[in-house]
């Protein structure tokens, strides 16, 4: 089985060129860390909350995580 990640990172309104690419690095991230918990055998619930984790600790992405925890 070849896993399919799909990360979407918001992106309403205009972004300038520089925000876009710490954007996509962020993405990235996220792809990345959701893909690994598949490889690891993870489930596919796991993979996702693990991809929102890596937005959500990412600043560019304006997820508000102070009240949360991890």
């Amino acid at each position: 089985m070849n896993p399919i990640v799909v990360v979407h990172g918001g992106g309403a309104g205009p972004i300038s060129k520089d925000r876009k690419e710490r954007m996509h690095q962020g993405i990235v991230r996220a792809a990345t860390v959701g893909y690994g918990i598949l490889r690891e055998g993870g489930s596919a619930v796991d993979a996702v909350e693990g991809a929102v984790v890596a937005l959500e600790d990412d600043p560019e992405f304006n997820a508000d995580t102070s009240l949360l925890s991890h």
